[in-house]
């Protein structure tokens, strides 16, 4: 099954904006960096996956990308996720993707193994989708559709449940993937807090914790 990941990007200096109080925005701009480099990197190791499509209209993303083998979609300017996965979606099917998977570049506990593990569930039947919520159970941290334009996207408040009515309406089969990997993104200060307890080291995470371990500790001093 040819399964195309598709990355979508804002730009990064309006990215992680609710993390602005204890990030600078040039140290948001360089944890955006680093998620793309490591997103792209774990979808690079992930079998299950044939292409790798980025969209952003951010230039760094595309320099970024332009260093690996993944496809870069240019944006003319930000009009959100779901703008974005449309995008992806039409050079998708012009390239023949039986599915599509959606990643954020915000799971910095992401692995390929959780990767493959969803991309497997898709393999019956001939359309489903297969969508892993956030640890709030308010966002889809991860969306696979079977075939690519099985529906549109809902990138908006409340996306899972919001995938969840529209596989309903039109009588798609529906697959609840569950992986704290997958389920932790970075969104909030709460996020983060979460994070800093886990022991994982790559480069975004590692940079992340150098940048708050200080300014969290004063406020919470469980955290390791």
């Amino acid at each position: 099954m040819k399964i195309f990941a598709l990355v979508p990007v804002k730009k990064f200096e309006s990215s992680k904006s609710r993390l602005g109080a204890v990030l600078s925005i040039n140290e948001r701009i360089k944890l955006s960096e680093l998620l793309l480099i490591n997103t792209i990197s774990i979808l690079k190791k992930s079998s299950a996956i044939s292409n790798i499509v980025v969209v952003s209209s951010d230039e760094r993303a595309m320099e970024i990308t332009s260093r690996t083998d993944a496809k870069f979609l240019k944006e003319t300017k930000d009009h959100g996720v779901n703008a974005a996965i449309a995008v992806a979606d039409d050079y998708s099917s012009e390239n023949r993707a039986h599915a599509t998977i959606v990643i954020p570049i915000d799971l910095p506990l992401l692995t390929a193994t959780d990767v493959n593990m969803m991309c497997r569930k898709a393999k019956s039947p001939e359309r489903c989708l297969v969508i892993s919520p956030s640890i709030r159970y308010d966002g889809s941290n991860a969306l696979l559709r079977k075939p690519s334009r099985l529906l549109k996207t809902h990138y908006d408040e409340d996306s899972f449940n919001a995938h969840i009515r529209a596989a309903i309406q039109f009588g798609i089969p529906i697959k609840v993937f569950l992986s704290q990997r997958i389920m932790k993104d970075l969104d909030s200060i709460e996020d983060i807090k979460i994070l800093m307890n886990q022991r994982v080291t790559n480069p975004p995470v590692a940079y992340l914790k150098s940048k708050v371990r200080t300014s969290l500790l004063a406020s919470d001093p469980t955290i390791n």
